[in-house]
């Protein structure tokens, strides 16, 4: 069997969480990430974005463990119409990843009136990049190294003005729920139940309240879940 599919995958760790997600869509929320290897200073940065894996249903056993035993499996055109892209895996001494560490010198590059632009246009960049492995940090605290090329990650990166697409772990974490909020209530990534190829709950109890929820919802769907 192949190691893609044409279905994306996203998890979470609530049967609430799923609910919430059907009710109103993704949620672009900040997430930390290992930004050394663009930036050893730094450390981690934070992105808003949604993130899913291209990864066959039999593969989907991986993933639960470290994110969320719930999750919905969305049509790869969906993804596509949504405007989601594959990240880009850069390996230590390509000479892609020299090309983008340059890129950190805008003046070499463009007139000073259009830097605050090419800074934005990098950033958007950067938003969909990641090392083949690396560190994250765990929900409890502490980090877990992680092989990241083995996730087929797609992401889903809002548009969003200067000033909030990349930003310092310790400002974000000082500011986090404004941050947040900002992209609940100006950028959550809609879809129709017929985008939806799977749903994955831990139990039949948990799959008798989500199509409860789903037959008291002002939904039309073409299709059965």
């Amino acid at each position: 069997m192949g190691s893609k599919s044409h279905t994306l995958f996203h998890f979470t760790d609530s049967i609430e969480t799923l609910v919430k997600i059907l009710r109103t869509g993704f949620w672009p929320r900040y997430c930390s990430e290992d930004f050394r290897w663009y930036n050893e200073q730094l450390g981690y940065v934070a992105y808003p974005l949604v993130s899913f894996c291209d990864i066959p249903l039999t593969r989907t056993k991986d993933h639960v463990g470290f994110y969320g035993g719930f999750g919905f499996g969305m049509s790869r055109d969906w993804a596509i119409r949504a405007r989601l892209n594959p990240v880009i895996y850069l390996s230590e001494n390509s000479a892609l990843r020299y090309s983008i560490l340059n890129l950190a010198q805008p003046e070499c590059y463009v007139h000073p009136a259009q830097v605050p632009k090419f800074i934005d246009h990098l950033f958007e960049l950067l938003a969909l990049i990641k090392p083949l492995n690396g560190k994250v940090m765990r929900s409890g605290g502490g980090e877990a190294d992680k092989d990241f090329y083995l996730e087929n990650e797609w992401r889903f990166t809002p548009t969003l003005a200067q000033g909030r697409k990349c930003i310092p772990i310790q400002k974000f974490e000082s500011e986090q729920y404004a941050y947040n909020k900002h992209t609940f209530d100006n950028c959550l990534l809609r879809f129709d139940i017929k985008d939806i190829n799977y749903v994955i709950v831990q139990k039949d109890a948990d799959r008798i309240v989500f199509f409860n929820i789903l037959n008291q919802m002002d939904v039309a769907a073409d299709r059965k879940l």
